[in-house]
């Protein structure tokens, strides 16, 4: 991702968090250090205006500063201390949500195994809104913040489950990325970015919402990955 426009997203809505309590996402990203601050690394939308947070859910990171995601709008967030990310290196991220509002925090953020959850604003939130946009990844839809500049590999969602902590290491595994195909629970979504891709699909490896390249060359699938 050239930091400029690249970017994938699918061909249809992508509604497999609607409704949901309970998500999880996994992610390895590699950010390049330098020029915006603010980086959009995924965002699935409900029809918001351009220049907005207004979506169903979107995960951004804030050089020097935290790991946001939020739902609906920017107001109702989860943040992470973003203070063992590495720019210019792979890391792991899993944000796991939880909105029924229980004893343990909402939004939890495990960053290369480790528990980063600083706070979150998600009481108003019961679950998941109803999504009216594709999923985007590298850039959200309604162009707010600049799009994501480096790499990203192996993105997977659970609807409706809550990773914890522990299966977060397993994914992790130390710096290499576990095969989900086999991991319990299984994600319903992993795209592995590369790994078997023809130019310019991206497969989603156990579902069925396969992504496309916008904005990028035959090249550009990157042999750099998390090992």
């Amino acid at each position: 991702f050239d930091g400029t426009d690249d970017h994938l997203t699918g061909s249809s809505t992508f509604s497999s968090l609607d409704g949901e309590v309970n998500a999880s996402f996994s992610i390895w990203v590699k950010p390049i250090s330098g020029g915006s601050t603010l980086r959009m690394v995924f965002q699935i939308g409900r029809g918001g205006g351009v220049n907005t947070l207004d979506s169903q859910c979107q995960l951004f990171l804030y050089e020097g500063n935290r790991i946001d995601f939020s739902i609906t709008q920017g107001g109702n967030y989860g943040r992470g201390f973003i203070n063992n990310l590495t720019y210019g290196a792979w890391n792991h991220i899993v944000v796991a949500i939880d909105l029924s509002h229980g004893s343990t925090p909402e939004c939890q953020f495990f960053v290369n195994g480790v528990d980063k959850t600083n706070n979150d604003n998600l009481a108003s939130i019961g679950a998941f809104p109803t999504a009216t946009d594709e999923l985007y990844v590298g850039k959200s839809k309604t162009n707010k913040y600049n799009p994501f500049n480096g790499n990203i590999d192996e993105f997977a969602i659970w609807p409706g489950t809550t990773l914890t902590l522990s299966q977060a290491q397993a994914i992790y595994n130390s710096g290499v990325p576990t095969n989900l195909a086999s991991f319990s629970p299984a994600p319903s979504h992993w795209w592995r970015n590369g790994d078997g891709d023809t130019y310019p699909n991206i497969t989603d490896n156990i579902g069925s919402y396969n992504l496309s390249m916008v904005n990028m060359a035959s090249g550009d699938i990157e042999t750099d990955v998390p090992t």
